[in-house]
């Protein structure tokens, strides 16, 4: 969960940060560098697992030690007397659970390629590794590939917790599996919401009204309410100034005026390994649905239903226009409810902004695109040889209960960001591992929708459904429109929130089927594969390549590469 930029990891830390009381937020600035000496390496995984009963939360008499490293945000901020060495969870682990965490080294820069990147690099080649060891995807298979990486299966099976067991078999427990190589768990993955990142409509209810449209049930529904958002002066200016469907120049890269959502209805999907139905694994972005999707905004945007100038507006100049009401649709996430729609509201209180599900083109259900539920820093592995390789499982199983343990009575505010918090001091950050509930913001709005539907005040046991519920009442009852965003996120019926709950409860969500590390072609080719696609599809939309050039980008995409990366993901789904 990212700082301030304009994409949708930020802005799902945001929409985090402003619902409260939740464990994501990052912000730090005097993390210095010290080292520490590495627990020595010894026995196996087996030997010590079996030196106590398994308990998730049992506790090490004597305590033990474990190194690890810890790679902060430029915008981390501590409390004063904590240090990344000494503060909350370094102390409350040692007492709860007698692990004495020594910090190897501690860095600023978790951004991509960042200094935490570039020196976790240099200590994997130098082999000075801690015992626990925070990495992304590339680093994992290195570890992996090079045999360092400790074998978790078992203790992962033995020692996990009933809720942090929960947390990895969400999303079907693809999570899980991006770790698992050859049948063997060799990292712990910090686990996010995989339907969070779902797309969804956004369209202007009042301008639907006004025109006497009908909400959107199919893909025709949509291209007629973009014809009379740009035709019928919607806004009633009697100027023919407004657009049918807000686009950002990335196409698809933003979720954000991104035409993923529109690319679905059509069942195309622009960068996912799909089913080809055959036992085989096909890229979405070079099936002929995508062909289809792109000759129908090809259209939109010939007739003026885009903004021309779209090739040149990032996501925050789309904005100026959905805020300045000259657009009334837009494709998006469940965050839009706090970005950039509360300005809409501001700007006009008359401007209604009801989110609806993807439509399809066809009889057959649209299903969005859904992610695989890892985020980053995306893995946490433990060294092979290093002992007590169930304490990294235990570490998780508590973070997991201070943070989200409403129901095991384990949640510990204390862990949590101070609340008020005017400065913006961190508290999880400090933890040696990671483990969030994919299911927190549903949990969120499934417990408002309970409590203002059904007075189920059992629901409020859990703090971050009471503090959206106060607000949410606040906007709804007593007219604050302070709370417009959180009504609009979390609200019972016609929230950001009640779309992900409505493909939930439908089976709808596609994710990527390939989950495996990259392969040595998607190493070499795939960032030259992505380029030509999205200079592809920009072309076709903007009418400056015809739709039938879709056939020229397909034969080169697999010339360029294309081929030998399906080639080779194929080979790794057979052995799946």
């Amino acid at each position: 969960m990212k700082g301030h930029m304009l994409h949708r990891l930020f802005l799902f830390a945001l929409v985090l940060m402003l619902v409260g009381l939740t464990a994501c937020s990052k912000n730090n600035e005097n993390a210095k560098s010290s080292e520490t000496p590495s627990s020595p390496a010894s026995s196996t995984a087996s030997s010590s697992a079996s030196e106590e009963t398994p308990d998730p939360f049992g506790k090490y008499d004597p305590p033990i030690a474990l190194s690890t490293v810890k790679i902060f945000n430029t915008a981390d901020k501590f409390e004063p007397g904590e240090t990344p060495e000494k503060n909350t969870w370094m102390d409350a682990i040692l007492k709860d659970l007698g692990i004495d965490i020594k910090l190897k080294w501690s860095v600023i820069g978790d951004e991509p390629g960042g200094a935490g990147e570039q020196k976790l690099n240099i200590t994997i080649a130098s082999n000075d590794l801690p015992d626990i060891i925070p990495v992304n995807a590339k680093q994992l298979k290195q570890l992996v590939d090079n045999d360092m990486a400790e074998d978790l299966t078992d203790v992962v099976e033995k020692y996990a917790s009933p809720l942090y067991k929960k947390f990895l078999a969400s999303n079907g427990g693809l999570a899980l599996k991006t770790a698992t190589f050859d049948g063997k768990v060799l990292a712990l993955p910090q686990t996010t919401s995989g339907i969070d990142d779902a797309p969804m409509i956004w369209i202007r209810k009042d301008w639907l009204d006004k025109l006497q449209l009908s909400e959107p049930k199919t893909m025709d529904d949509i291209l007629a309410i973009s014809d009379a958002f740009t035709n019928r002066d919607p806004d009633g200016n009697n100027k023919k100034d407004t657009f049918g469907l807000g686009v950002g120049k990335d196409l698809y890269n933003g979720a954000l005026h991104d035409l993923s959502g529109f690319f679905e209805g059509y069942h195309a999907y622009k960068n996912l390994w799909i089913e080809d139905g055959n036992g085989g694994l096909v890229y979405g972005g070079i099936q002929p649905e995508m062909k289809t999707a792109l000759a129908k905004v090809q259209e939109m945007f010939k007739a003026g239903q885009i903004d021309p100038e779209f090739g040149v507006k990032d996501s925050g100049k789309v904005n100026e226009s959905v805020v300045s009401g000259k657009i009334g649709m837009f494709y998006g996430a469940h965050w839009n409810a706090f970005w950039p729609l509360p300005d809409s509201y501001k700007q006009d209180p008359n401007a209604v902004w009801k989110p609806y599900p993807i439509v399809s083109a066809d009889d057959k259900p649209a299903s969005p695109s859904i992610g695989l539920g890892a985020g980053a820093p995306n893995y946490f592995v433990f060294k092979k040889g290093a002992k007590h390789p169930e304490a990294i499982v235990k570490l998780a199983n508590y973070y997991a209960d201070k943070e989200y343990g409403w129901d095991t009575g384990g949640i510990d505010l204390s862990f949590h960001q101070p609340v008020p918090n005017p400065d913006g001091y961190i508290r999880w950050r400090f933890a040696p591992v990671f483990a969030t509930d994919p299911e927190q913001n549903i949990n969120i709005y499934r417990g408002v929708k309970a409590v203002v539907e059904n007075n189920d005040q059992n629901a409020l046991k859990n703090l971050q459904v009471k503090d959206n519920y106060d607000n949410y009442m606040k906007f709804a009852q007593d007219g604050d429109q302070g709370h417009y965003a959180t009504a609009l996120w979390t609200g019972p019926q016609n929230s950001g929130l009640s779309v992900l709950d409505y493909y939930l409860n439908n089976g709808l969500g596609q994710s990527d089927q390939f989950y495996g590390s990259k392969t040595d072609a998607m190493v070499d080719k795939q960032s030259t594969l992505e380029k030509l696609q999205l200079e592809a599809f920009t072309k076709i939309v903007m009418g400056a390549a015809s739709i039938d050039s879709f056939d020229q980008f397909v034969s080169d995409w697999k010339k360029l590469g294309g081929d030998k990366i399906t080639q080779e993901v194929n080979d790794w789904y057979a052995a799946q």
